[in-house]
């Protein structure tokens, strides 16, 4: 069949192989069915379920990327594009590769760069290691303050 316009197809969720239950979402804090999160299509937990991506809803997940898309945009007005892989974190100063595999042997580094921004403001933060967006690094009172140090350079 021939559409003229593929946009207008609507794509169906797969639905297959998710467990049955519910999570509470960490961005509205509402606990709701597990239909209403994203999974991995080919990465499975040991017990053969579908792994979840996280623990932000559809919803919620729709609207933290147009937050990101945002701060991108301001990140480029500013003239800071994503840095190149080696260079280092802005919150932890270790040098951020494309992922775990591709840090080289003896180097204390980190992988994927992240697009920082204030969840209140939407303000672009920096340009962080995926480490260091989800908590701070490897939890040592360093790393913790190498964080705090970043917050506050960034408010």
């Amino acid at each position: 069949m021939n559409y003229p316009n593929k946009n207008l197809i609507m794509k169906t969720k797969d639905l297959t192989n998710i467990p049955e239950g519910t999570c509470k979402c960490s961005v509205c804090k509402i606990v709701k069915n597990n239909i209403e999160f994203q999974w991995y299509l080919h990465r499975h937990t040991r017990d053969g379920f579908r792994l979840r991506v996280n623990t932000n809803c559809s919803v919620c997940s729709k609207m933290r990327g147009k937050e990101v898309n945002e701060a991108l945009k301001q990140a480029k007005l500013a003239g800071r594009p994503r840095p190149e892989y080696g260079e280092k974190c802005d919150a932890c100063e270790r040098p951020v590769y494309k992922n775990k595999e591709s840090i080289p042997m003896g180097i204390d580094g980190r992988w994927s760069w992240q697009c920082d921004h204030d969840h209140d403001t939407k303000q672009f933060r920096g340009w962080i290691c995926k480490p260091c967006n989800t908590g701070p690094c490897s939890g040592t009172i360093e790393d913790t303050k190498l964080a705090l140090n970043y917050l506050e350079r960034t408010r």
